[in-house]
């Protein structure tokens, strides 16, 4: 065959063989560029959320604080040192522990130590060590500027490095870290560009395979190849199916790498979910502690508050009571914000009137206004319907961050709220919501940031009115939860103007008992004096002393006896001895919590085992821990700081016989 027939035969082929050369090279290079680029990106994402757990851990403590509360703050530095680590280490320990090659820690600016370096069984010998002078910590905590960097000539090499300055009182006084050796980094980018070069390599011979083969007349195995790597591409469970001759073994390589890559996907998605379980424990973890003395302040102070105590000791309680019911705002504001990037954050939609939640609205907010002589305007539209379904609870919350807002920066004039409603649908409706005001009003550069967590309209602003610059990100993401949308109309000293809308449903009514519009954890409310019920007996179960007095002293108030255990094992015996009305159960006690209590209590066959209501009196405001509740056999749910009207509640319906 001379050289013109051959090129004449198989020119088509050689054609294809360099265009199919051609775009492989490309292909593979940016998909490697890609890859690489989307996975340091990945990085240095991880390494800030692991040192933003930590910062979130530390809250607003300084290390001062810290040994203030641990009565060292006069001892020695290796007794700082100490106490400091022994305060930090758990956390660092859970977090540094969480991701092979991760290490995490806490610095002293004025100590120049290392607090904690973990995983302590790997970087425990380099606590109380200062940092070199070139190191970029001092960089970050000189510029107070989160970094994330690659440096060199550390303690483990070369590493890629996130950085978070502590700032407290105006000053930083360290930084966080969190790093990962970028050998390792290095050696899975390149274990991703190999899988990568491998699969492209196994596509590419295969295509010239394919090629030839098509030269061979064997177009049906090519066509079952490019049908079933089309299917892969869609779904990668499905598989290419067999063929036979020369590409047997390149389809089941092909099918091998999916495997491999599915397995991948699998504890990628398995690493993710254990993240969010620890995000989640490590909420209701915090959600209980930080409440529980909450329960208490807020509990021992309305009781003092009833001992006729003099004119200067009525100011000071009535002024702790007033911190500590913005404190409990600034703790459920964090929860919530934490929730919602946990994605923990759900609706609880129901049937409700819109006028009797914006009255209530109306009587939560109506004494800031008066305090401050402002005029407050609320007004409801003929659109909006009698009865409607949705989450009264969120939009509630909603529209008082926004009428609390206004009223802060409101120091004269009015405060407006209107509401309407537009039909969708035959079964959608859009709720819009505007809230006016005639306060300090914002720049256009103030209000960029506005909508971010922790973010005001600028530094002096929070000096003067407080907040935790929490609320508006909150806000807006409630109302997008909700599919709305929320924006912002304002000019310097010429007011604001909020306006938002949510989707929700038309209803024919029918609320049941207990579905009103409440807020109790994040607004304060008027209490309505309880009705006596003597005769009755209650039985308490709660190991804290504090809230055992505190939680006995309200239900006292209703005119019952109360008993009280201070365990799920010492409750189950009381339940036996005796017949209660209520039973009052906090969850997490010793010797036996009260979910197992609940449990066999239900399953003792006394004659009112399965009918006696069981009120679960937690500090936890999880929906989770909610959840194991109802699913333990307990019939509602009280969070602390307890309210006199939400006991109110539970017991004037299980009197009335509402929970059997």
């Amino acid at each position: 065959m001379n050289a013109a027939r051959f090129w004449e035969r198989y020119k088509v082929a050689f054609i294809l063989w360099i265009v199919m050369s051609v775009l492989f090279g490309i292909t593979w290079y940016g998909a490697v560029y890609v890859s690489q680029r989307n996975f340091l990106k990945e990085k240095e994402s991880k390494l800030l959320s692991y040192v933003k757990i930590l910062n979130s851990y530390l809250g607003s403590r300084d290390y001062d604080e810290i040994l203030r509360e641990a009565g060292v703050e006069n001892a020695g530095r290796d007794e700082k040192m100490r106490v400091l680590n022994q305060e930090l280490s758990d956390i660092s320990e859970i977090v540094g522990n969480s991701c092979d090659g991760l290490g995490v820690g806490y610095y002293s600016l004025d100590m120049e130590a290392l607090l904690t370096y973990s995983p302590s069984a790997d970087f425990g010998h380099m606590v109380g060590l200062p940092i070199a002078e070139e190191r970029q910590g001092r960089l970050a905590m000189a510029e107070n500027k989160t970094m994330v960097t690659s440096e060199n000539n550390t303690t483990r090499g070369s590493i890629m490095h996130a950085m978070l300055p502590i700032e407290r009182k105006g000053r930083v006084i360290g930084y966080i870290f969190a790093n990962e050796s970028l050998t390792d980094i290095s050696a899975q980018l390149n274990a991703n560009s190999r899988n990568i070069f491998i699969l492209m390599s196994l596509c590419y011979i295969g295509a010239i395979s394919l090629i030839l083969l098509f030269f061979k007349q064997s177009a049906i195995d090519v066509n079952r190849i490019i049908d079933g790597v089309q299917n892969m591409k869609d779904d990668l469970r499905k598989r290419v199916p067999p063929v036979k001759g020369n590409l047997r073994s390149i389809v089941e390589s092909i099918n091998t790498m999916a495997d491999d890559l599915l397995k991948a996907d699998e504890e990628k998605l398995a690493l993710a979910d254990a993240a969010n379980q620890a995000q989640r424990d490590f909420l209701a973890r915090m959600s209980h502690e930080i409440r529980t003395p909450m329960n208490g302040v807020l509990g021992m102070t309305r009781m003092a508050l009833q001992t006729n105590p003099t004119g200067k000791q009525l100011d000071y309680l009535k002024k702790i009571q007033a911190s500590a019911a913005i404190l409990l705002g600034v703790i459920n504001d964090i929860l919530d914000f934490s929730k919602i990037e946990a994605g923990k954050m759900e609706l609880e939609p129901h049937d409700f009137k819109p006028k009797e939640m914006v009255e209530t609205i109306q009587e939560l907010v109506r004494h800031r206004v008066e305090e401050k002589h402002l005029e407050l305007v609320i007004t409801v539209d003929e659109s909006v319907p009698e009865w409607v379904y949705g989450d009264s609870v969120k939009i509630s919350q909603i529209l008082l961050n926004l009428l609390g807002n206004s009223v802060k920066f409101t120091l004269k004039g009015f405060v407006s709220l209107n509401i309407k409603c537009k039909t969708l649908s035959s079964q959608v409706l859009r709720l819009y919501c505007d809230v006016e005001d005639s306060g300090i009003g914002m720049s256009a550069e103030q209000k960029q940031n506005l909508f971010k967590p922790f973010s005001q309209a600028e530094r002096s602003t929070t000096r003067k009115f407080g907040g935790t610059g929490l609320g508006l990100s909150i806000s807006k993401a409630l109302v997008e939860m909700m599919r709305g949308c929320i924006t912002l109309e304002s000019e310097p000293d010429k007011g604001s103007r909020f306006s938002f809308y949510v989707d929700i449903q038309e209803s024919a009514g029918g609320i049941k008992e207990g579905e009103a519009v409440k807020n109790a954890a994040k607004t304060e409310k008027q209490t309505v004096e309880p009705p006596p019920y003597k005769g009755l007996e209650f039985l308490l179960v709660e190991d804290n002393e504090i809230n055992q007095e505190i939680a006995s002293t309200l239900l006292g108030e209703f005119g019952a006896r109360v008993d009280i255990a201070a365990n799920g094992e010492e409750a189950l015996k009381a339940f036996l001895e005796k017949d209660y009305a209520i039973i009052f159960m906090d969850v997490r006690m010793p010797v036996m919590d009260g979910l197992e209590a609940t449990r066999r209590i239900r399953s003792t066959g006394k004659h009112d085992a399965a009918a006696i209501p069981i009120i679960a009196m937690t500090a936890s405001a999880m929906n989770e821990e909610k959840a194991e509740c109802k699913k333990a056999g307990m019939n509602d749910h009280i969070s602390k700081p307890i309210e006199i009207d939400a006991i109110k509640r539970v017991i004037t319906h299980a009197v009335s016989g509402g929970y059997v």
